[in-house]
């Protein structure tokens, strides 16, 4: 590559990079709370962005006028009970790369390639140029008006004509499902976790990448630490859905709540403080060899 060109991260890391910027610059000193709330953080940059395209347009159907209505007023927060969340996430991930990739590829050539890189796609719609044809803004907007009728219908479908019960995390879920479920037939309940409804989105702190054939989280943090190098038994962590592998165990699950609602457990070092933290204590002692 040369020497001066750029180096890109991805689109998902760029966006996440950029809204853990925005809230770190900020905050004059970052506390162990600041730290807990900016890894649980649900607000998409990108999101928002979206949100500013389509809020100088109007529309001439029930539907997309319906669809603008629930974008307008939204902050941009991709939390799992938001109904604007919803329909900007299936927006996104099924209608608008689609669209885009339609205007300017062949058909055979649009079928080929994903999802369109989400920086590329946005600072194309955020500055539209000749591929838009002679009118590049009309066309912008058109685009974006048609893919967002598309979308509600989409959402109509899925969830019912009463947006007021859309939700992100009725479409957007997090599952463990065990290697061994299919084998245990019936009895997979006892080895599963969840589902559970889910928000956050690929582009938000808290990633929650997602196939968008199902909406099944794909990728997250699973583990999280928090750590306090002044005092370090007040660290802090999560390590989603338990710290036991035997189903039969409480902890085999007990964590998944807490790492849904951002909570964390101490993670404590010194002697005494685990002492005071130990539950019980497993003693492997070595078969006697005869």
């Amino acid at each position: 590559m040369p020497a001066d060109a750029q180096q890109r991260s991805g689109g998902h890391a760029d966006a996440r990079h950029a809204r853990i910027t925005q809230v770190l610059s900020q905050l004059p000193t970052v506390s162990l709370q600041d730290s807990e709330k900016l890894q649980n953080d649900q607000l998409s940059l990108l999101a928002q962005r979206l949100v500013a395209l389509v809020a100088p347009l109007h529309a001439q159907d029930a539907a997309t006028t319906a669809a603008l209505g629930l974008l307008k007023p939204w902050d941009g927060t991709v939390s799992a009970t938001s109904a604007a969340a919803a329909l900007e996430e299936v927006w996104f991930s099924r209608y608008l790369g689609d669209a885009y990739k339609a205007l300017v590829l062949r058909p055979s050539e649009a079928a080929t390639f994903g999802m369109p890189d989400a920086a590329v796609l946005m600072d194309a719609l955020e500055h539209p140029g000749a591929a838009f044809g002679p009118a590049p803004a009309a066309r912008r907007d058109q685009l974006l008006l048609d893919s967002l009728r598309s979308a509600y219908q989409a959402l109509v479908e899925l969830q019912g004509p009463d947006p007021q019960q859309w939700q992100w995390g009725k479409l957007h879920t997090n599952k463990v499902a065990h290697a061994m479920s299919a084998a245990v037939g019936t009895d997979h309940a006892l080895l599963d976790v969840g589902p559970f409804a889910k928000g956050g989105s690929p582009y938000t702190p808290n990633q929650s990448s997602y196939n968008p054939s199902d909406f099944r989280q794909t990728i997250g943090p699973s583990a999280r630490l928090i750590i306090d190098l002044g005092n370090w038994d007040n660290s802090r962590a999560m390590n989603y859905p338990g710290q036991s592998g035997d189903p039969a165990s409480p902890h085999y699950r007990d964590l998944a709540p807490l790492w849904l609602q951002g909570r964390y457990f101490p993670l404590v070092y010194t002697r005494a403080a685990v002492d005071a933290a130990t539950e019980q204590i497993v003693d492997l002692v070595p078969a006697q060899v005869p």
